[in-house]
């Protein structure tokens, strides 16, 4: 009876693991494949001082954040039930090191596509912000340097070990489960903050986080400055659930981008079989195994994406922060409408010390990608990855031959009990050989677990390690000037920064014409009164820069562009915000108001060309009519 009740729980053990042997497979190709998007005729290239992507991930945890960010991640992941169990707690440790090693995959591929130099990593650290709030911050100064896009990407793993068989979002052996966020500046997408891809659940989290860097960025402009916020991870926000929030969205498709997010779904996908055996090979360093199943056709996704938005409006806020941190004076005046020789050669001069910039970071990214993939970290991530997907496969093996031994990591408990209800009594030989089976196979299972865990540890530790030579070895760049090419030395990127601003100070003389803080009145006189930086006559806006109103009821208004006694005029850009939901418009302005062939961005359709007169919207524009707008010399929808 007492072998009848063991033989029963095996049966119904053995039953659950091969049903559920199927989950445990994954799926070889990704859906970011499918209904894949035009790609560009024309590579895009980066605008004046700008880097086109910068892949973002979580590469290290703060230790006085660590207990923090594993009990939230159990939360988030719903196995708060096993956030007692170090081998649990230890998986968390190894989504860090799988996030870090497989963003090189994508960097990688969207470096050998794109033009030098245009692709950075930003390896972040989780840490806490002084609230004792999970966040992250960047370990470069990549992020410092204008972009266009910001792309997040990170591995999910279900932090309990006894799921590795049955959990959907599994990162173990040949399984890897992504979760993405691509994002450009929330001005050039202001109806979604900028999210254009999020994984399901990052995306509120992503939303949020646009949301927030918008509101730093008005606020600083208020105060007569461009401060570029870098937002943390998408990942971090959402395991702290911290200012999540709802946008427009649709599922992963191939449609130009319509001021909708689109939804990338949470899928475990395996890992190439012939990239993995590469890894046992000398040329192991080489091999790619998320390549085919996900990074090759998701970074074509990225570049299509940066055909489909309007490169200048993504960058052109980074690019005044940059430009203030040479020359404060002319940070205001980059929004257009002045081409005096004197700005133009100035923000041309600065413009190639932002590329001196780009190089040398771009320079340091590769040293990275390097110090990892052919390091002693990235042997190590190849023997964890080979020696847990060996682990996988026999589990898979025993649950397909429905085996007795596929039980053995569950049914320790029913092994245990077995031996415990026939002590004093006699025991039959194949009882016996059963619960035997049953203990040694168990005990495998956890020196199993046991040494992934102590290697994984080992594994973490070394992180830094293998980046610290890129951020601490001399990098030589030759900076083309307009009137002399000069190569400068330097350790660290802020010793790049002091040398490439002596050489603007020695070699700029001052501009006439110089960008202030004062009134900006876009309702006229007697309405709401917000700020302008930029050229200022009269104690009220007049000529190039931007402008931004608050008013009490929360709504706002950001105004780049052209402006005249206060109001904007001319060509310009103009973003409203009202009862949570952003639009944008683009074009010519006249005393205030929209007057001509303008740009409309609304959220859940592609942008539309209408015929604004006094304000008013008159209704679709001609066929083949021209907007005369801020950007429209720069690539981008409707340009």
């Amino acid at each position: 009876m007492r072998f009848l009740v063991l033989w029963l729980g095996l049966i119904g053990c053995l039953a659950f693991l091969g049903g559920c042997a199927s989950t445990a497979g994954g799926v070889n190709t990704s859906t970011v494949t499918q209904n894949m998007p035009m790609q560009p005729l024309v590579t895009p290239q980066p605008p004046p001082g700008a880097t086109l992507v910068i892949v973002r991930y979580p590469a290290a945890v703060d230790p006085d954040a660590q207990d923090v960010w594993q009990d939230q991640y159990f939360a988030t992941a719903g196995r708060s039930d096993v956030s007692s169990n170090p081998d649990a707690r230890a998986y968390i440790d190894v989504q860090t090191i799988k996030s870090s090693y497989f963003a090189l995959s994508l960097y990688k591929e969207l470096s050998r596509r794109l033009p030098d130099h245009s692709v950075l990593l930003s390896p972040h650290m989780i840490k806490l912000d002084g609230n004792g709030r999970l966040t992250s911050e960047p370990m470069t100064a990549a992020e410092s340097l204008p972009s266009v896009l910001k792309v997040d990407f990170a591995t999910f793993i279900d932090p309990n070990p006894e799921r590795i068989m049955r959990a959907r979002n599994v990162s173990f052996g040949d399984l890897v489960t992504p979760v993405i966020a691509v994002r450009a500046d929330p001005r050039a997408a202001p109806s979604t903050q900028g999210v254009l891809i999020a994984s399901n659940p990052l995306a509120g989290a992503a939303f949020g986080n646009g949301a927030e860097r918008t509101e730093a960025s008005m606020a600083a402009i208020l105060n007569g400055r461009f401060e570029s916020d870098v937002p943390p991870l998408a990942l971090v926000t959402y395991v702290a659930r911290d200012g999540e929030r709802g946008l427009a969205t649709e599922m992963l498709n191939g449609s130009p981008f319509d001021n909708t997010a689109q939804l990338y779904p949470i899928e475990a996908l395996r890992l190439s079989r012939y990239e993995l055996n590469r890894m046992n090979t000398d040329d192991g360093a080489n091999a790619d195994p998320l390549s085919a199943p996900f990074s090759s056709a998701f970074a074509l996704r990225i570049i299509a994406l940066l055909d489909d938005i309007n490169l200048g409006k993504a960058a052109m806020v980074q690019r005044a922060a940059a430009i203030e941190n040479y020359d404060p004076a002319l940070a205001p005046l980059s929004f257009g409408g002045l081409q005096t020789p004197d700005y133009l050669a100035r923000v041309r001069y600065i413009d190639r010390l932002l590329d001196a910039e780009r190089k040398y970071l771009s320079v340091q990214s590769l040293r990275i990608y390097d110090g990892i993939q052919n390091g002693e970290m990235g042997a190590q991530v190849r023997d964890m990855l080979l020696a847990e997907t060996e682990i996988l496969e026999q589990r898979r093996e025993l649950a397909r031959q429905q085996n007795m031994a596929t039980a053995a990591a569950v049914l320790a408990g029913v092994a245990a009990v077995g031996v415990a209800a026939n002590s004093g009594d006699n025991v039959g030989l194949d009882e016996m050989l059963a619960v035997n089976v049953l203990t040694d196979l168990t005990i495998l299972a956890g020196v199993q677990a046991w040494q992934l865990r102590e290697q994984s540890m080992a594994v973490g530790a070394n992180y830094l390690g293998a980046i610290a030579p890129a951020l601490d070895e001399q990098i030589e760049v030759q900076v083309d000037l307009l009137d002399s090419s000069e190569t400068i030395t330097a350790i660290r990127f802020e010793d790049l920064q002091s040398k490439l601003q002596t050489l603007y100070n020695e070699r700029q003389r001052a501009l006439a014409v110089e960008g202030t803080s004062c009134a900006y009145k876009p309702q006229g006189d007697g309405g709401d009164i917000g700020r302008w930086n930029g050229v200022c006559e009269n104690g009220v806006a007049n000529g190039p820069g931007v402008g931004i109103l608050k008013r009490a009821d929360g709504s706002s208004q950001q105004y780049y562009g052209e402006a005249l006694n206060g109001r904007p005029h001319g060509r310009g850009y103009m973003i409203r915000e009202e009862n949570g939901s952003a639009w944008g418009l683009e074009g010519r302005f006249s005393n205030g108001a929209a007057d001509g062939t303008m740009r409309v961005s609304r959220a859940g359709q592609g942008d539309t060309i209408r015929l604004y007169s006094a304000g008013v919207d008159r209704g679709p524009a001609p066929y083949g009519a021209i907007v005369d707008g801020l950007f429209s010399q720069q690539s981008g929808v409707g340009s």
